[in-house]
C-alpha cells in the first residue's frame, strides 16, 4: 500500500510537471506568432486539469486568431478560477471596448481600477494599446494601472462624457507617464475647444518620444506653424499612416478632423485615390455635399475601379434633393454589384421622393430581400399589396 502511494505521488508530481512542460511550449509559440502549435499545447493543458494561467494563455491566442467571443469565454474562465484576477478583467475590458459595448468596458476597467490596491500581477501579454498599434509586450501593475485609466477615459470619451474622460486621462500620469498619456488626453482637450492646451500636451509627447507619428500628425493638424521632421516626410509610411489616423476619426464620429488628416495625406501624395474617397466620405458627412462630389470624381478618375464612389455621388446627389441623377449613379453602382442591400434602399427613397411608388417598392422588396429591415416598415407603408 506504501508502495502504491508512492507511485501515486509519483505521477501526480510527474505530470504536474507535463502540464508545465505543455504551457510553457504554449507560450513560446505563442510569442512566435506559431498560433496553431501554441493552441496544440495549451489544449493538451485544457483537456485534463486546467489552470487559471491556462485558461488565460488560452485567451490570448484566441485573440490572436481574432475569435474575441471564444476569448471572452476564456477570460471568464480565469475569473472563476480567480475571482480577482485584474489582468482577465483587463483584456475583457479591452474586447468590448473594442467591439463598441462601452457601458461594459467602463465597468471591467472600473472593476481593476477599484481592487488595484494590495494586488499582486503577473506580466501581461497585451494583444493593443491606446493608440491602435497592434503587438505584445510586457507590462507591471504599475503600467497597467496607467493604461487602465487611458482606456476607461477613451470610453468615457466615446459616450461623450468629457469630465471623466480628462479625469482618467490626467490620472494615468500618477502611474505612468508616457507618450500615449499625453496624445490621448490632447486629443481630448482638441475636441473640448482647448487647443492650446492639446498642443501643450502634444509636445510633451515628443519630449518622451521625438519619432511618435501620431504627435506629430496631431500637431500638423492643430498647428500649422509645426515643421514635420524630415524623417517623417521622407519615410515611406506617412501617406499611409495618415490615411489610418483619417479612418480612425471618421469612425470615432470626429468626420471634420478626418478630412483634415486626408488632405495631409493629399498633399503628401496627389496620386492617392484612397485619400481622396476617404475624404469624400469624411465631406459628406459634415454636409459639404459639392465638395466630397469632387473627390469622389477625382477618385474615379485616378482609379476607375473604384465603384463604391458611384454610390457615393448618389448620396451627395441624393441630400441635394437631385433624386433623378441619384438614381443615375446607384444604377452604375449596382450594374457593377447587385449584393448592397444600402444601395437599393436608397435607389428606393429616391424613387419614392420622386412619387414613383412602383419603382420605389420595387427597390424595397430587393433591399427586403438582402436583409435590410427598415425596407419591409416602408414596403408596409408605400406599397400596399404589392
Amino acid at each position: 500500500m506504501k508502495t502504491f502511494s508512492i507511485l501515486l505521488t509519483l505521477l501526480i508530481v510527474q505530470s504536474n510537471l507535463w502540464a508545465q512542460d505543455y504551457y510553457d511550449l504554449a507560450r513560446a509559440h505563442f510569442h512566435d506568432d506559431q498560433l496553431d502549435s501554441a493552441r496544440y499545447y495549451i489544449n493538451i493543458n485544457l483537456s485534463k486539469n486546467p489552470g487559471a494561467e491556462d485558461y488565460f494563455l488560452s485567451a490570448m491566442i484566441h485573440e490572436a486568431e481574432n475569435k474575441d467571443l471564444r476569448a471572452l469565454a476564456d477570460y471568464e474562465a480565469v475569473i472563476k478560477y480567480e475571482p480577482n484576477n485584474l489582468e482577465a478583467y483587463f483584456q475583457k475590458g479591452l474586447i468590448y471596448y473594442n467591439s463598441a459595448s462601452t457601458e461594459q468596458a467602463i465597468r471591467d476597467f472600473t472593476f481593476v481600477l477599484e481592487n488595484q490596491q494590495g494586488s499582486e500581477t503577473k506580466a501581461v501579454y497585451y494583444g493593443s494599446d491606446p493608440t491602435g498599434a497592434k503587438g505584445t509586450f510586457l507590462t507591471t501593475l504599475q503600467s497597467m494601472i496607467s493604461r487602465v485609466y487611458q482606456y476607461r477615459g477613451m470610453a468615457y470619451q466615446k459616450l461623450g462624457d468629457w469630465d471623466n474622460a480628462l479625469k482618467d486621462f490626467t490620472s494615468a500620469f500618477e502611474y505612468d507617464t508616457i507618450a500615449d498619456c499625453f496624445i490621448n488626453r490632447s486629443q481630448l482637450y482638441s475636441k473640448m475647444g482647448n487647443d492650446q492646451a492639446a498642443i501643450a500636451d502634444l509636445k510633451a509627447a515628443l519630449r518622451i518620444d521625438s519619432t511618435n507619428y501620431h504627435a506629430w500628425y496631431n500637431l500638423a493638424i492643430l498647428d500649422e506653424s509645426t515643421q514635420l521632421p524630415l524623417f517623417l516626410l521622407n519615410d515611406q509610411e506617412f501617406t499611409p499612416m495618415l490615411n489610418l489616423v483619417g479612418a480612425n476619426a471618421y469612425e470615432s464620429g470626429e468626420y471634420g478632423l478626418a478630412a483634415k488628416y486626408h488632405t495631409k495625406a493629399i498633399e503628401a501624395n496627389p496620386e492617392d485615390d484612397l485619400a481622396y474617397l476617404s475624404r469624400g466620405k469624411a465631406l459628406l458627412r459634415t454636409g459639404a455635399y459639392g465638395q466630397a462630389r469632387q473627390d469622389f470624381i477625382k477618385a474615379l478618375q485616378l482609379n476607375p475601379a473604384r465603384s463604391e464612389a458611384f454610390h457615393l455621388i448618389g448620396n451627395t446627389l441624393f441630400h441635394e434633393k437631385k433624386y433623378k441623377d441619384a438614381v443615375g449613379f446607384y444604377e452604375r453602382y449596382l450594374s457593377v454589384d447587385r449584393g448592397y442591400k444600402n444601395v437599393w434602399f436608397n435607389t428606393a427613397m429616391a424613387y419614392l421622393s420622386m412619387n414613383e411608388n412602383d419603382k420605389g417598392c420595387e427597390y424595397l422588396q430587393k433591399a427586403d430581400e438582402l436583409g435590410m429591415g427598415q425596407a419591409s416598415e416602408l414596403m408596409e407603408k408605400h406599397c400596399g399589396s404589392q
